[in-house]
């Protein structure tokens, strides 16, 4: 069993590295403890979804797919998902949620501590975006066979969108608001303090932008072996796809900005 975990950190050696700076990001918001938790309930949530999807005649959330057992041997799954595939969903919620608080001047801690009704723009965006970078990650997923990741899984029925069914997007906002809710339910059972201002502090920035280098890392690499396919299309639509989410983001700052207590011009550190 140590074996197979060793060799599946060295096959998914990409999902480790973004899972590492994903709860790296969160950590440093939140604390260990309600970082700890907070990958923990979306690994369980992630798990429960993948699941009862791919189940025989599963289809919640993410609509009906099977997945291959042609890794068996090269990496550790549990029941019949591998374990990989149910921890990217944690580091791409930090990676969404980040994005959306650069833009907005906030932080991930206040986007999980203060009230519902001042952040609740920041949460529907955030998984908007978590729904857009599927729209980016699955259809290359798909190919798996034609790149390192290998063929791990397909839809019986196909799909409309470059073989993938809207319904698995669905899936994923889905999820995503049941991750955030989980998220916030933890600030309720382990308070997020506010860090004292430290100006010397060089973490700092990687505070304000991991996250967001995160989410475009992912990014940039499934763009990248979209290019590496030769899915020209593939490549074009995700570029139009990750556009219009984020103008969508930067749009609804300048309508909400308002309706926020604390500006950007505020001498307050919310890093």
């Amino acid at each position: 069993m140590i074996l197979l975990f060793l060799k599946t950190l060295l096959f998914r050696w990409y999902v480790f590295f973004f899972l590492f700076l994903g709860f790296g990001f969160l950590l440093r918001q939140v604390g260990t403890l309600g970082a700890s938790a907070r990958f923990a309930l979306s690994f369980i949530l992630s798990y429960f979804c993948e699941w009862s999807s791919s189940l025989p005649m599963g289809w919640f959330p993410f609509g009906h797919y099977t997945y291959l057992p042609t890794t068996h041997d090269r990496e550790v799954w549990i029941g019949h998902l591998p374990f990989m595939d149910f921890l990217s969903f944690s580091f791409l919620m930090v990676a969404s949620l980040g994005v959306v608080v650069r833009v907005w001047g906030l932080s991930i801690r206040e986007a999980l501590s203060w009230p519902v009704r001042l952040v609740w723009p920041v949460l529907f965006l955030a998984d908007l975006l978590f729904f857009g970078i599927d729209m980016v990650i699955d259809p290359v997923a798909l190919r798996g066979n034609r790149w390192f990741l290998g063929q791990i899984y397909y839809y019986p029925d196909g799909g409309s969108y470059f073989g993938v069914p809207l319904a698995n997007f669905l899936g994923w906002a889905v999820l995503g608001a049941m991750i955030l809710f989980s998220w916030r339910i933890v600030s309720f059972v382990i308070p997020i303090h506010k860090l004292p201002i430290q100006k010397s502090d060089h973490w700092l920035e990687v505070d304000r932008w991991g996250p967001t280098f995160l989410w475009f890392s992912v990014f940039l690499f499934n763009l990248g072996i979209a290019l590496y396919l030769g899915e020209l299309f593939l490549f074009l639509s995700d570029l139009i796809v990750i556009t219009v989410l984020l103008s969508i983001v930067f749009f609804t700052k300048n309508v909400f900005w308002r309706r926020f207590p604390l500006r950007s011009s505020d001498k307050v550190d919310r890093s």
